[in-house]
């Protein structure tokens, strides 16, 4: 098999895909060959270039990533200032404390409280827990919500998923008499806060050897901290499932530390004892013996995310810790009620955005309005960003305040980007791919201009491309065999891993049913030399008369009635133009 290199001599294949790109022609190119492939180690040729691409360089990283080694999962000791709050949660245990976990209201945040509250009750800790209202309280500690725990005895607050932005609020804790805890992945301000400790990957003084965990990422390597003296290699247990979910939910890239444990996670996820998943993967009808990480990102997260989005995401964390499987069903109905109006709010308000955009979509995409839903911005900026290439922000205004969320595309970092406005800003948090911030409605004008023009010079003038990169271009019978169980090795694809995109041309198509209520989905059925194969496509339309197509794909397993079946996922396709079109 011969893997061809993108020139720009080169052919490509034009695709129209009008639900997708709204009307644009879509061009793919087949991705240049890595000098690297060839010292990857005994490797399907396909393989060694997938992995090439992927910024692997030697034998030993590769057999890293495909055996997903222990030595991925790093040693909580390098964090910054673990050995500080190990000590101190050892003293409110010790001297019978109340320990607060205060957790951000996304499925981060959300998971990594649970993690924490249950890890904290293994140790024999006294706890309890806060995540506070998205639109009332806002992300991050707050100073009423540190006044009503002080109500409530706690004397230790330990953050997840935020804390280290929060300075006034936790210089309020300490004047009540209160410790902070800080676990946090986000970039830090200017000013420190005054902490007991700061459990963070991006402190200037961590030696730390991954720096991409998430909120929940970081629960797990204190609980791995405080857990793993007394209890041994079971000290996880019960544990690496909900770090699985937050890392997917939170678009964290799913390399090193992330692979390992998305992979643990999604191992522990298919045996899960836990009441709670149990009872939301049987009412989203997910197997829970083929869970996997596209079954988080699209029936786990988005349900245990709707609540913080809609209501509040105690329901969600309730339902993590729940015991009881009939209050586990009550919750998981809520969350399924919320799931589906979240579902109809995201596609009016993505509506309305679009009627906002310019004729030329400029560098850095920002729509929004009274009215708009605070909770689902960051959906509605996600995809607006991956339909138009460019970064964006959607946000709501309530009683003039501007509440923003973002979304990237490559090359933009979202967290400093908005460091950069920080003076026009009440708030304002995030990682490069994903950020949120509040600012003062008259300084809006101002905001979007800075805005523009740090986009314009990190990404060029030139109208975002609406060009697809295939991994490789490859007949279907390559993809068999050795080739195909290494690509399951793959896996866990996702953010930073993605599902490899192969390209195939002239494939006859024997058979094609439409589905959905529109027609916007469709089943095939293809032939390739000797071989056929089953397809689906989603939001697509199917041209009739399509004898021989050109398709554009992933390839994975289709779980159904107890059968496993290998099947294409058609990301774009078009009628061949010649049987066989030389390049």
């Amino acid at each position: 098999m011969q893997l061809i290199p993108r020139l720009e001599r080169e052919p490509a294949l034009e695709i129209a895909t009008p639900s997708i790109l709204n009307g644009q022609r879509r061009r793919w190119r087949v991705a240049p060959s890595s000098p690297d492939a060839g010292t990857l180690g005994d490797l399907p040729p396909i393989v060694a270039q997938l992995l090439a691409r992927r910024g692997l360089k030697d034998r030993r990283e590769t057999g890293e990533f495909l055996d997903i080694a222990e030595s991925l999962f790093e040693d909580p000791g390098t964090l910054p200032d673990v050995d500080l709050a190990v000590e101190r949660i050892a003293k409110a245990q010790a001297q019978g404390e109340t320990v607060a976990v205060y957790g951000d209201f996304d499925a981060d945040g959300v998971t990594g409280t649970a993690l924490l509250v249950e890890a904290l009750r293994r140790h024999g800790v006294s706890v309890t827990s806060y995540i506070p209202h998205r639109v009332s309280e806002g992300h991050g500690l707050n100073v009423g919500a540190v006044d009503r725990l002080c109500e409530r005895g706690v004397s230790l607050i330990v953050t997840v998923d935020c804390g280290v932005t929060d300075v006034g609020a936790i210089a309020h804790a300490a004047s009540r008499g209160m410790d902070t805890i800080v676990t946090d992945h986000h970039l830090l301000g200017a000013t420190l806060p005054q902490a007991v400790a700061i459990i963070n990957p991006q402190a200037p003084h961590s030696t730390y050897a991954f720096e991409h965990l998430t909120g929940v990422g970081m629960t797990l390597k204190l609980a791995q901290a405080i857990l793993r003296p007394a209890h041994g290699d079971t000290w996880s247990d019960g544990l690496m499932e909900l770090a699985a979910i937050g890392t997917i939910t939170d678009m964290a890239p799913l390399l090193g530390e992330n692979r390992y444990i998305v992979a643990r996670g999604i191992a522990e996820l298919r045996r899960s004892r836990s009441i709670g998943l149990r009872a939301l993967m049987d009412a989203a009808r997910v197997d829970p013996a083929h869970a996997s990480a596209e079954t988080i990102g699209f029936a786990i997260g988005p349900r245990l995310n709707a609540a913080g989005r809609l209501d509040h995401a105690d329901l969600a964390l309730e339902l993590l810790i729940s015991q009881d499987r009939v209050r586990a069903d009550d919750l998981v109905r809520q969350l399924d009620g919320f799931n589906e109006e979240r579902r109809s709010l995201t596609e009016e308000t993505l509506a309305r955005s679009k009627e906002l955009l310019p004729a030329v979509i400029p560098p850095l995409i920002a729509v929004g309005g009274e009215g708009f839903n605070p909770g689902v911005v960051g959906l509605v900026a996600g995809k607006l960003s991956e339909e138009f290439g460019a970064p964006a922000v959607c946000y709501a205004i309530e009683n003039g305040t501007v509440m923003g969320s973002c979304r990237t595309a490559p090359g933009f970092h979202w967290a400093d980007a908005l460091a950069a406005c920080d003076d026009l800003l009440m708030r304002h948090g995030g990682h490069a791919q994903a950020a949120g911030f509040a600012c003062e409605l008259a300084d809006l004008p101002e905001l979007t201009g800075r805005l523009q023009a740090i986009a314009s010079e990190q990404l060029g003038e030139a109208k975002p491309a609406a060009d697809g990169i295939a991994d490789a271009e490859v007949e279907l019978a390559d993809l068999l065999g050795p080739t195909f169980q290494m690509l399951q090795r793959m896996e866990p694809f996702g953010i930073g891993n993605p599902a490899p995109v192969f390209m195939t041309r002239g494939v006859e198509v024997q058979q094609v049913n439409t589905m959905g209520a529109d027609s916007q989905h469709f089943r095939m059925r293809l032939r390739a030399g000797s071989g056929t194969w089953n397809a689906v496509a989603f939001r697509q339309r199917w041209l009739q008369g399509t004898a021989l197509a050109d398709i554009v794909y992933t390839i994975g397993v289709d779980h159904w009635n107890g059968q496993s079946r290998v099947r294409l996922l058609i990301e774009d396709y078009a009628p061949t133009a010649h049987p066989r079109l030389a390049i």
